[in-house]
């Protein structure tokens, strides 16, 4: 089960750091503009608990997040050192459709696409994950305690939301502007 689990904690501790960010310049009422919070660089550390969908030990790394050129797209490169892996993220705002989504991408694993719900300080994303023949709903938390730093709880659940499993706790601190 952990070598299934092994893209569930890759993707999920690419959400974590992407929740690390400060405000840019830009206006707070600017949708697009609200995804600047994720870019720069980031350090995080934190504890991965043990669950069935886990095992226990702490993980830190780093993201560097950046715009496309064109300010469509803001792209964050992920590097954990436990175990090491590096994966990518995609994230955007869809003024059509009026949310935010993410898109990860693994090395040797399908993309995850997910919808983004911005609460005030508050970020969370929910996505579908497959785990031996059944589908866990997997939401992540990012609460900004302040302009330089957060907190991300990832849990999951295999009962369609009735009840929830804590699986990672992290804190990211913004180390530099974009990098």
């Amino acid at each position: 089960m952990m070598t299934a689990m092994k893209p569930l904690l890759s993707l999920l501790a690419l959400i974590v750091t992407m929740g690390t960010a400060t405000p840019t310049a830009m206006p707070t009422s600017d949708p697009p503009g609200k995804l600047g919070m994720w870019e720069g660089r980031w350090h995080f550390s934190g504890q991965i608990y043990e669950t069935a969908y886990s095992r226990a030990h702490s993980d830190t790394g780093t993201a560097d997040c950046l715009w496309t050129s064109n300010r469509g797209y803001l792209i964050c490169d992920y590097f954990s050192d436990n175990p090491p892996h590096d994966d990518l993220a995609i994230l955007s705002y869809s003024a059509v459709a009026k949310m935010y989504t993410l898109v990860n991408l693994h090395k040797d694993k399908p993309p995850v696409r997910s919808v983004i719900a911005q609460h005030g300080n508050t970020w969370v994303t929910s996505a579908d994950v497959p785990d031996k023949g059944n589908m866990l709903i997997m939401q992540t938390f990012f609460r900004f305690l302040s302009a330089d730093q957060q907190t991300t709880t990832v849990q999951v659940s295999a009962d369609k939301g009735k009840t929830w499993t804590r699986i990672i706790e992290v804190t990211g601190v913004k180390v530099r502007g974009s990098a």
